[in-house]
């Protein structure tokens, strides 16, 4: 007779079983050696076999019916078959005569054998593979409920083994945060992010660029508020969110639409910020010959500044001239942030704050159940179709999800005041950044502080007749360059002394 020895493991992966084929082989090798059986081929598979559809296992199947072997040597009955159609396959060549003999390291069988015993031992491998798939689902929903995770972790989190956690990537994390951030602008289309992050080191396992349907993805993605969603349903989760319920939502609104994108073939900086001081109409953009231009739109058709052409170059000029206004000495930056800190201390209105928002958010929590009592009762009266009904009450159980995940994070982290100690100081730094390196950035960059800073600025004859920034950026234009620490914070002063007397008297002086 003629074998084919078939070898067999569960899975592809390279960190399981991957001794499974080696020793299978070894011991089958051995066992064909003793009992003098003639192997013409030897055959491995890592496939699972609860499914049919396995290539190498049919084809074997294919070559025995050909008539190039007539036996089957493998480890154990059910490295052929887990499920009933390999089963009975297995059962018919047996029976035709085409299988000879299957031998296994325990026992054999030929077609001369009750098929009462093969088809008891398949049934039971296949309802091993059911009831391990049973087992395993009711564990997955059971971590579920309890906050876990039970899958790899996603981009920006990675896997604790040793207490089995989710915990933040601080490699990746930034680069997942700075994805939100920059497409919930409605500035940038996920080529540009794309190209950004890569431009900015973010690079995938094998090294290449993250594509745009993965951070299409990623935009989609609610674990990143802390909240799983898995097998139709929504579970709040242990690990720490990596950005605001806020952002996400923002992100949102222009990826569905409801806050376009607007796509662009060329990338043009201030495109959006500028308007026209004679006729109001905005500042667009164009190329030619291979510069960047901005000129007035015309929409009311009287405009004499349609005809003037600015160059990028000279656009940008002006707009860095604008932020000099926001350049303050070290000295000054950081007593302001620390005079800040001292100062609000001890607030009472950040507890006044979070006692509103929890009770607003449980209010919601409360709505909620009215809502589902109406559905139901619309159901009943068969006002609602059914299938209608089901998606309401999915929406309903998502929304009470991510009322009471808020409502825990809350309660674990407390509200944070409006300003803090760092943002507060984050706010001098990043205006005298925008004054002092605005024209040496890259384009995207340049855009970036655009929308941080500025709020909107007009041209006309050439320069710029009129702009605001944005607060807090508004208050920097407006203070004196010149001014001490008693100028800046007017009204404060003795409430300074008291909080930090020795730094203050020295910048005052």
């Amino acid at each position: 007779m003629k074998y084919i020895l078939y070898c067999r493991k569960s899975t592809d992966t390279e960190d399981k079983q991957v001794l499974s084929l080696d020793s299978q082989k070894n011991e089958l090798t051995r066992l064909a050696e003793r009992e003098g059986i003639k192997i013409v081929d030897t055959l491995t598979e890592s496939r699972s076999a609860k499914e049919p559809g396995r290539p190498v296992f049919n084809e074997m199947l294919k070559r025995i019916s050909a008539g190039e072997a007539d036996a089957i040597l493998c480890w154990k009955i059910d490295r052929l078959t887990r499920n009933p159609v390999d089963g009975g396959q297995i059962q018919w060549l047996l029976q035709k005569g085409l299988i000879k003999i299957i031998q296994t390291f325990e026992r054999s069988y030929s077609p001369s054998d009750n098929v009462l015993l093969m088809s008891i031992e398949q049934a039971m491998a296949t309802q091993y593979i059911r009831d391990l798939s049973s087992n395993v689902k009711r564990g997955n929903r059971a971590r579920l409920e309890k906050g876990g995770w039970p899958a790899p972790a996603p981009f920006g989190y990675k896997n604790n083994r040793l207490d089995k956690t989710i915990v933040i990537d601080p490699s990746r994390a930034p680069y997942l945060r700075r994805t939100f951030e920059l497409y919930a602008t409605g500035a940038y289309s996920l080529l540009e992010i794309s190209n950004l992050l890569y431009a900015e080191g973010l690079r995938t396992n094998t090294g290449k660029k993250v594509m745009r349907h993965t951070l299409h993805h990623f935009l989609n993605n609610k674990f990143y508020v802390g909240l799983m969603f898995r097998q139709d349903r929504l579970y709040p989760g242990n690990h720490t969110p990596l950005i605001s319920q806020t952002l996400f939502d923002r992100a949102q609104d222009v990826l569905h639409g409801r806050h376009h994108a607007k796509l662009e073939k060329h990338f043009y900086v201030a495109r959006g910020f500028l308007t026209c001081a004679s006729c109001g109409c905005t500042i667009t953009a164009d190329t030619k010959k291979g510069y960047h231009y901005y000129y007035c739109t015309n929409g009311r058709g009287e405009c004499e500044e349609h005809r003037r052409y600015l160059r990028s170059e000279k656009v940008d000029g002006l707009l860095s001239d604008l932020f000099q206004e926001l350049h303050f000495k070290d000295e000054i930056i950081e007593i302001s942030g620390e005079a800040y800190k001292e100062l609000s201390a001890g607030s009472l209105g950040t507890d006044q704050y979070a006692l509103h928002a929890r009770e607003r958010l449980e209010n919601e929590l409360i709505a909620l159940d009215t809502s589902e009592s109406l559905l139901t009762d619309e159901m009943a009266a068969q006002v609602l179709s059914r299938d209608l009904y089901k998606e309401k009450m999915r929406q309903v159980a998502e929304r009470r999800v991510v009322l009471k995940n808020q409502l825990a994070q809350m309660g674990s982290k407390g509200i944070q005041p409006v300003a803090t100690f760092e943002q507060t100081r984050d706010v001098f730094l990043e205006g005298k950044r925008s004054a002092e390196s605005y024209l040496s950035l890259s384009p995207e960059k340049k855009r970036e502080v655009l929308g941080t800073v500025l709020s909107n600025a007009s041209l006309q004859s050439g320069n710029v007749a009129q702009y605001l920034f944005k607060s807090p950026y508004d208050i920097l234009a407006r203070t004196p360059k010149n001014a001490d620490i008693l100028t800046m914070c007017a009204g404060k002063d003795s409430n300074l002394r008291r909080a930090m007397p020795d730094r203050f008297t020295a910048c005052c002086n």
